[in-house]
């Protein structure tokens, strides 16, 4: 038997914080984000943005959800050190 070849699985960094009682998804490989009301709809959300703007299966997208602050990690982060998106608020 002859089965369908399976998408090939991708991972994406995202990063997540409050912001004005939202949580915003920060995906630093596409240099997009998104929010939600709700952690619970943070997978759903980030795999629905990434697929929006790569065009790749939303089946085939895995994210690996860490809860911080873009650009935290030291120099030349988005936004500056400490900062996230341009746009998003503190």
């Amino acid at each position: 038997m002859v089965g369908l070849p399976s998408a090939e699985e991708r991972r994406f960094e995202v990063v997540a914080w409050m912001a004005d009682r939202r949580m915003v998804l920060y995906v630093p490989d596409l240099e997009a984000a998104t929010s939600v009301r709700d952690m619970a709809e943070a997978d759903e959300a980030a795999r629905g943005l990434i697929a929006d703007l790569t065009g790749i299966d939303p089946v085939a997208i895995r994210c690996d959800i860490r809860v911080g602050r873009a650009g935290a990690g030291g120099a030349g982060g988005v936004g500056g050190v400490g900062g996230g998106p341009a746009g998003y608020a503190d």
